[in-house]
């Protein structure tokens, strides 16, 4: 979760990992309490270092945490993935009323996605396939190599980095876009992070035989997004 204010004031991210809790009841209640949800050993590799560098808080929360006591509602953009028949139906099961924001509002309502998330998720682009390339120039030919991801140090490393890299003007830009700034006139301002080439990084997965060569079932109406599913159908 990324905050910024009017001012284009960045407060530090606070960072959400998936794990699985302790089977042991006594353990899991420890680590909840000392170590934001964490194992002993993700606490001192991972979570730690990267509040410790980077000042951000970092957390856990359990795959298998209870149903809320109380229903909740939760407001989700049309991407298709978020209306499968499965989410809508372990809502439901959950006591979870979901709500879609109606088409074209996502930006007016919320600056972080009129103007920073872009830029962010283009950062963070660049730093995965430069992580990937570096992967793939260090392997030994003819020698059995695997494509590692990025593990919880690395990504926070990653959000910190981009976060950081987010100018002030394009944080207040947000609030300008949406007309939440008394005065503004929704002017934006034409920050640009160039896109980093990962045409190389292809053809050298292909090489190294780091890609699928049989692709699994696809759904037109859970694996792509509303633009190119209407592009594909009337094609």
């Amino acid at each position: 979760m990324l905050l910024g204010d009017s001012t284009g004031k960045k407060y530090p991210p606070f960072v959400v990992f998936k794990v699985r809790p302790s089977s042991v009841e006594e353990r899991r209640g420890e680590n909840h309490d000392a170590r934001h949800g964490f194992s002993a050993n993700m606490w001192r590799k991972d979570a730690l270092p990267a509040q410790n560098n980077f000042g951000m808080q970092v957390y856990a929360n359990a795959k298998d945490r209870p149903q809320p006591c109380e229903p909740v509602l939760l407001l989700l953009d049309a991407f298709s993935g978020h209306w499968s028949k499965e989410v809508t139906e372990y809502a439901d099961e959950i006591g979870v009323t979901l709500m879609k924001v109606p088409p074209n509002a996502t930006s007016v309502c919320q600056p972080a996605d009129a103007t920073w998330n872009g830029l962010l998720k283009t950062r963070l682009r660049n730093l995965w396939i430069h992580d990937l390339r570096v992967q793939l120039q260090a392997r030994t030919p003819d020698i059995p190599f695997k494509l590692q991801p990025p593990d919880r140090k690395h990504l926070c490393s990653w959000i910190n980095d981009a976060w950081n890299k987010t100018t002030v003007e394009t944080v207040v830009s947000g609030f300008k876009k949406c007309n939440l700034l008394h005065g503004s006139s929704g002017e934006q301002v034409g920050e640009v992070v160039q896109v980093e080439d990962a045409a190389d990084i292809v053809e050298e997965a292909k090489r190294s035989k780091q890609t699928d060569e049989v692709l699994g079932e696809f759904s037109l109406d859970e694996d792509f997004d509303d633009a190119f599913r209407a592009l594909t159908l009337h094609d």
